[in-house]
């Protein structure tokens, strides 16, 4: 029986500095012969090139139905986090591809969806995803509310290293600009990006 894989990938919509170059790169070697890409929050609701892979996938499976053809379908993702920011939105698509009888592959956490172990799996991923980004947000919110409140001016630098650790975590969950991390922390621009290539950090 042959394998399709189809890649998707999401980057949130004010983040120019993060690019889909790692995540093409990893579903490309992941043997994905198409990728759909989302430029839009992880938060929202509707994601149009995810829609449009599972109708996609509709499709090809009542072709395959129509000619006989045995195939197996599979979703590869870089990250559970990358489907979205709500373990509801997460398991609601999951729930989506077991019923189509489609697999789903996460290369980070490493694991097929659809084993028992798999599904208790992305249950607690996608509720730490949840949590952290939610964590993260109210930190960027006070952070503002306090910097104002100083009158000081965004960006400056903090020599924090748990500060650093939080700021690093908010980048890598893509779901913050360069700007408003530094001003969460706070720290300059600069400080991060050193810290980042030092630690040797992908994202």
């Amino acid at each position: 029986m042959s394998v399709y894989k189809v890649g998707y990938q999401r980057k949130s919509t004010d983040k120019s500095t993060q690019k889909f170059d790692r995540q093409t790169d990893q579903l490309n070697e992941a043997g994905c012969q198409q990728i759909y890409t989302d430029t839009i929050s992880g938060k929202s609701s509707s994601k149009p090139q995810q829609l449009r892979m599972i109708a996609d996938l509709e499709k090809r499976i009542e072709h395959n139905k129509a000619q006989g053809i045995e195939e197996t379908l599979i979703v590869v993702v870089v990250s559970i986090d990358r489907l979205g920011r709500s373990t509801k939105q997460v398991i609601t698509f999951v729930e989506k591809l077991e019923s189509l009888g489609v697999g789903l592959t996460s290369i980070k956490e490493g694991f097929q969806a659809f084993t028992p172990q798999g599904k208790f799996f992305l249950t607690i991923v996608s509720a730490f995803a949840e949590l952290e980004a939610e964590m993260c947000s109210e930190r960027v919110k006070d952070g503002l509310k306090s910097a104002k409140r100083r009158g000081k001016k965004l960006g400056r630098p903090f020599k924090d290293s748990e500060k650093m650790d939080t700021a690093i975590r908010m980048w890598q969950s893509g779901d913050f600009s360069i700007a408003e991390i530094c001003a969460s922390v706070p720290c300059s621009k600069q400080t991060l990006y050193n810290e980042i290539g030092r630690r040797g950090i992908r994202r």
